[in-house]
């Protein structure tokens, strides 16, 4: 039995179509975004470029009509775009705060923000930003940053938070807070889309390992319109956690497994005393394990998509494959320092720094989300697991999911 994907003809000639374009203007020496590198000025005003033109084609939602800045293309065809975007390390243009921002406004926005926003983001014209937060939807509301306060027609934003997204600026700031309630009461916590052009906003780039990985915006008795709040003021922590309704993402390789192929690759062409630096048994051990976890946080990240566009999921799926993926993280920089011992922590100044810092890079990732993201400890409570490094459980079978099939 043949369980191997076959393209048709038609699939072919359009992959030609799309591969032919993508190299003619495509920008050249994107080494950062391909390896998770920072991004100069230069490169980053690049990068936003392409994304406009990606979205002139009507490729960064290729299945929504025209008239909603898409190419109206069958699912086939997006298969296609999706996995040569991903060839070239482009495909984080398709995931990022914006594509996202897309999928909360069509099911929350009302019928301005559908006109104001859909089909600028689609286009590749609007640039968002979207605060850090915990993936899980229960939300603390002293863990929020930013505080609103009803007034009149709109709300006073007061607070500061971090925020992630591409460029220098954004367009929008999609932020959550929480909103004071005259009573005193529990606050509820909505979601605003800020411009960070309004007076009492302003935005610094904290020292971090991983440059210009996060911003610091603080809101100064910031006022908004209610127009600018995205759903209702209970909605917040559903809204600003909305994802990209992607399931076709789900089987194509991430940054993890290119990272760890990137490794593998080196061991094997790097050569001490007269051998590969793979074929040292401990080495192996160590690179075999990073692989492994690296492909079976994919078989998880798979599981998770298909439970939940098939309406079988317990909820807690992709909170698990999140939570692997953080560990298979720490697993490859393990690899990488085993393998590569002190060249491991040189950079891409040191002229014998392994592939050019990429190893470096990787590591100073994992370790900025490790230390920054508060989510793993409350993913493994969760997941019943007694401690965050705790490997996840074997899935147990649902027999309530097994009567449905």
């Amino acid at each position: 039995m043949d369980f191997a994907y076959h393209y048709t003809d038609e699939q072919q000639a359009f992959r030609d179509e799309v591969a032919a374009w993508l190299d003619s203007h495509a920008p050249d020496n994107l080494n950062g975004p391909l390896d998770g590198g920072p991004l100069d000025i230069e490169t980053d005003s690049k990068v936003e470029g392409f994304r406009r033109d990606l979205g002139s084609k009507g490729w960064l939602a290729p299945t929504d009509s025209p008239d909603a800045g898409g190419a109206g293309l069958s699912p086939d065809h997006n298969v296609i775009i999706l996995e040569e975007l991903n060839r070239r390390g482009l495909l984080h243009l398709l995931e990022d705060a914006a594509s996202a921002l897309r999928a909360a406004i069509r099911t929350w926005g009302d019928e301005a923000q559908h006109e104001q926003y859909l089909r600028s983001i689609a286009l590749g014209q609007t640039s968002v930003w979207r605060q850090v937060l915990p993936p899980s939807s229960d939300f603390e509301p002293a863990s929020v940053g930013i505080s609103a306060f009803p007034d009149a027609d709109g709300y006073i934003l007061d607070g500061r938070a971090m925020f992630s997204g591409p460029g220098a600026a954004p367009s929008c700031l999609w932020t959550l807070a929480r909103v004071k309630s005259e009573d005193d009461g529990e606050p509820a916590m909505a979601c605003f889309l800020v411009s960070p052009d309004i007076d009492g906003v302003r935005i610094t780039t904290p020292r971090s390992l991983v440059a210009e990985s996060v911003r610091r915006v603080f809101f100064d008795q910031v006022w908004v319109p209610r127009s600018d709040r995205l759903g209702d003021e209970d909605d917040g922590p559903s809204v600003v956690g909305a994802r990209t309704a992607h399931t076709d993402l789900a089987d194509l390789p991430t940054l993890l497994e290119s990272e760890t192929d990137a490794l593998l690759k080196y061991t094997r062409e790097t050569h001490a005393n007269g051998a590969p630096l793979s074929s040292e048994p401990i080495r192996q051990q160590f690179l075999v394990e990073a692989y492994i976890a690296s492909r079976v946080m994919r078989l998880l990240r798979m599981r998770g998509a298909w439970l939940r566009e098939s309406g079988h999921g317990q909820g807690y799926e992709e909170a698990e494959a999140k939570l692997w993926e953080e560990r298979a993280s720490q697993r490859l920089s393990e690899a990488t320092q085993e393998s590569l011992g002190i060249y491991a922590l040189l950079d891409g100044a040191d002229p014998s720094a392994a592939a050019g810092g990429r190893f470096h890079r990787q590591q100073l990732r994992e370790l900025s989300e490790r230390s920054g993201n508060p989510s793993a400890g409350d993913m493994a409570a969760n997941l019943g697991l007694e401690r965050p490094g705790q490997r996840p459980a074997e899935p147990k079978k649902d027999e309530e999911t097994e009567q449905r099939s």
